[in-house]
């Protein structure tokens, strides 16, 4: 982790914390640290700063933290998403949360195994591991919008149409138009919707053009959900 994130309820900059067990362990195992050593922290949902060590033993680590910095930007983008493996998943979105994605939507496709969801990777406190540990790597304190939709219609109809208009810069990966990507300045909001394994059925792809998506080629290569997204990411954000 580049930083430790803090689950404190407070509005001030300045107090003493004691690390829960998982950050007092990574203190003991790696980080080492010696009294008076500061160590990067912040606050979930909130700023960074430096916590100074004023207590390190064998059963706890006291820090007196000084909060003072803003956590990094976010990239106006938002990912939408045909549910992958669910162990593809969580590669996923520690990808797009350290890329610093603001937005990321889950949805239901034809082509979705219905396992899928009922995954233990899929429990609250899984997904939040894994969004945690993505922040601690990025040096960020802000979590992504996570949304998830069970139901591809209700989404394309009722949902997909209000992200489009605060994401006018919208795209549909679909391998059968010629069209390819073309990529705005990357301080624009920007949408990219990637199907599953195998890609959206064509009823998915008329919904999803009907709620102001443009279908773009991305690519020759045929590629996994996850090698797709990483490059798409990579394209938008540079």
């Amino acid at each position: 982790m580049n930083i430790i994130l803090l689950d404190q309820d407070t509005t001030s900059d300045h107090f003493e914390v004691q690390l829960n067990p998982g950050a007092h362990r990574h203190c003991t195992e790696v980080l080492r640290p010696e009294i008076g050593h500061s160590l990067k922290v912040g606050v979930y949902g909130g700023k960074l700063g430096l916590g100074k060590v004023i207590e390190h033993n064998e059963t706890r680590t006291v820090l007196d933290v000084t909060l003072s910095e803003r956590p990094p930007r976010k990239e106006p983008l938002c990912l939408v998403l045909a549910m992958p493996r669910p162990k593809m998943l969580r590669r996923i979105l520690s990808a797009s949360i350290e890329l610093g994605v603001e937005a990321i939507h889950i949805i239901n496709s034809y082509r979705v195994e219905k396992s899928y969801w009922q995954s233990p990777y899929l429990k609250p406190d899984a997904v939040n591991s894994t969004i945690l540990t993505a922040l601690e790597q990025a040096g960020d304190t802000v979590p992504p919008s996570l949304r998830w939709h069970k139901g591809f219609k209700p989404f394309a109809e009722d949902v997909l149409p209000g992200l489009v208009k605060s994401y006018p810069n919208a795209w549909l990966g679909d391998h059968r138009v010629q069209s390819r990507l073309r990529t705005n300045r990357s301080d624009e909001p920007r949408l990219i919707a990637i199907g599953p394994e195998g890609g959206f059925i064509p009823y998915e792809i008329d919904l999803l053009q009907k709620a102001g998506l443009t279908p773009v080629n991305l690519g020759a290569r045929i590629m996994r959900v996850e090698t797709a997204v990483s490059a798409l990411l990579g394209r938008l954000i540079a």
